[in-house]
């Protein structure tokens, strides 16, 4: 089955406060679009044809690996992200707590891992394969699939997703991201990872 753009409900709106209609228009109809181009061009005839996006971020190097993780990490991005500012759980926040310290600890850890990305990358919260909760940079396509993790939350480092608006400012994005975060969404990840 070929890969497609998912629904991303602000496409035509922006998130107030954190991104124009215009840089989500670019990022998703022209970058994230892009990259599912390429997979699928890729794809055809290949022995990855016909296996899930998580089996060939597994198993797959280069350039298929490559768009196909980036349509997995544009996905899961879309979906992290919220017009509407929601708090965050109970449950989520206490397993955060117990983690982290404290919400504020964790915030401040994720958000210097996002602010010294050095060139393009994510910065996901995941559940590692021995079932702890990491907050780690991953260079370029990486993403915690690759390494047996089980992804709970992200942030687009790469600079398209913030130089339209930002320019230069990129701490000043990754303060606003957190205003943004689709709690709900995470809290489905945490239960389905059986964290909560």
């Amino acid at each position: 089955m070929a890969l497609t753009l998912p629904n991303v409900p602000y496409l035509n709106s922006g998130i107030p406060g954190l991104l124009t209609p215009h840089a989500v228009q670019i990022h998703v109809t022209k970058h994230h679009q892009g990259y599912i181009t390429a997979a699928n061009n890729l794809l055809k005839g290949s022995p990855f044809a016909g296996k899930s996006v998580e089996e060939i971020i597994k198993a797959a190097d280069g350039p298929i690996f490559n768009n196909v993780a980036q349509h997995f990490n544009h996905s899961f991005y879309w979906e992290c992200l919220t017009e509407q500012k929601k708090g965050i759980s109970e449950a989520v926040e206490s397993v955060l707590t117990k983690t982290f310290g404290s919400i504020k600890d964790f915030k401040d850890q994720f958000l210097q891992k996002a602010s010294t990305v050095f060139g393009s990358g994510w910065v996901y919260l995941s559940k590692d394969p021995s079932g702890g909760l990491v907050i780690k940079q991953y260079a370029n396509a990486l993403n915690p699939i690759k390494e047996g993790g089980i992804p709970l939350l992200t942030v687009d480092a790469w600079e398209h997703n913030w130089y339209i608006d930002y320019e230069n400012r990129k701490a000043e994005f990754f303060e606003r991201f957190f205003d943004h975060v689709n709690w709900s969404f995470v809290e489905l990840k945490f239960k389905a990872a059986g964290l909560i």
